[in-house]
């Protein structure tokens, strides 16, 4: 088939090229920061050009958006999107069903929300890794270290959005502290937003006040609880993890800003590049964490298949689907608390072979049966 790849500076991008051209299919990249808007008439314009002139028989992003799905019906071209963010306010779009949608969505209980609602365009399909990639660019490029974390903070000023609602009253803002706070705590369920009473979303609405966009029926419940509070809940549940670690051991942290002031007692890696360097940090680190985003519920976030797709060792928080397609204590190890994590993180410090063995184990497993040729097959036999 022959595909328009539309891409947007996002992950991924050469291991599906690769994936789609090995199967035979015809891919022609074009990037376009502009779909990314929710209106444009000129990309519209270009795009419909592109379409007309060229016959291709598929769009793909990663990612859904509006925009293209809206030109893909209008040309009558199908539209694939393979989900890898969570929240995407962009699914409550109401283009989510336009007939020549296909969109690919990595947490199984998004998919579960939107498949009970009747929307017949979305599909369950888990991220994977490019195994042949990550091994070749595993090698030794940084300095080995104990434990490493890769990813923001949600402390970076344009993530905190908690921060709008500080002139909230004091009850509402008390509440939302301490609800906050308990999610941060607690995996396996994101309770944030139907935790909003009325009387809550009254009094955000005042100090930071949320509209819907015009195309979309996402709820101001919806995005305080996943962009606001979510971020915040995050924020929290990774610097508290990070500081508890580093206390003892050395641990580093690769993320956009210098967090020293957060973490006084670990090392700032600096920002990594996720070609070049991410793969040979996850690679050469004797343990490297995921602490998953609250508001993915149930999916396996690209973090961890990374990491498990170089050979590294996976501490993280537990995640339902990691234990659906991995075994814990044979391929990856799970925390249940803080606590818990540093207990953990001591005992395989001290037992490498036992670490090394559950490390290859996993990396087997996504060479086996998760890559993205074998994503790919899955896409096309769902089609």
């Amino acid at each position: 088939m022959k595909i328009l790849l539309l891409e947007w500076k996002s992950y991924c991008v050469p291991d599906i090229i690769e994936a789609f051209s090995e199967a035979g299919h015809d891919v022609t990249t074009r990037t376009c920061q502009e779909m990314t808007e929710r209106n444009n008439p000129k990309f519209e314009q270009i795009l419909h050009k592109e379409l007309e002139q060229h016959h291709y028989d598929i769009v793909f992003t990663f990612n859904f958006f509006p925009i293209v799905s809206q030109s893909c019906t209008h040309e009558k071209v199908l539209y694939i999107s393979w989900v890898y963010d969570n929240p995407l306010v962009t699914l409550y779009s109401c283009t989510v069903i336009n007939p020549y949608n296909r969109i690919f969505l990595f947490d199984y209980h998004t998919y579960e929300y939107f498949h009970t609602q009747g929307i017949t365009t979305v599909f369950y399909l888990p991220l994977c890794a490019n195994t042949n990639r990550l091994c070749k660019e595993s090698v030794n490029t940084v300095v080995p270290h104990d434990i490493s974390f890769v990813g923001s903070l949600y402390t970076e000023p344009k993530q905190r959005l908690y921060d709008k609602l500080s002139k909230i009253d004091n009850y509402s803002k008390g509440y939302l502290d301490a609800l906050t706070m308990i999610q941060a705590h607690i995996d396996g369920d994101f309770f944030l937003e139907k935790a909003l009473t009325d009387s809550l979303l009254s009094a955000m609405q005042k100090v930071c006040p949320v509209t819907p966009n015009r195309d979309g029926a996402e709820t101001p419940a919806y995005i305080y609880a996943q962009y606001f509070l979510g971020r915040r809940a995050t924020a929290i549940a990774r610097t508290d993890i990070l500081n508890q670690l580093s206390k003892n051991n050395d641990v580093v942290v690769y993320t956009h800003e210098n967090c020293h002031d957060i973490l006084p007692n670990a090392i700032y890696g600096g920002k990594i590049d996720y070609y070049d360097t991410m793969p040979s940090v996850f690679h050469n680190s004797k343990i490297n964490l995921n602490i998953t985003l609250k508001t993915i519920q149930t999916g396996i976030p690209l973090r961890a298949w990374d990491i498990l797709g170089c050979g590294g060792f996976l501490l993280s928080n537990f995640q339902q689907e990691l234990c659906e397609y991995f075994i814990p204590g044979e391929d990856f190890i799970y925390y249940e608390s803080i606590d818990d994590a540093t207990e953990k993180a001591a005992y395989f410090l001290t037992h490498e072979n036992e670490r090394k063995e559950i490390a290859h184990n996993a990396f087997e497993k996504i060479a086996a049966s998760h890559t993205f040729h074998h994503r790919v097959q899955t896409m096309f036999d769902l089609l």
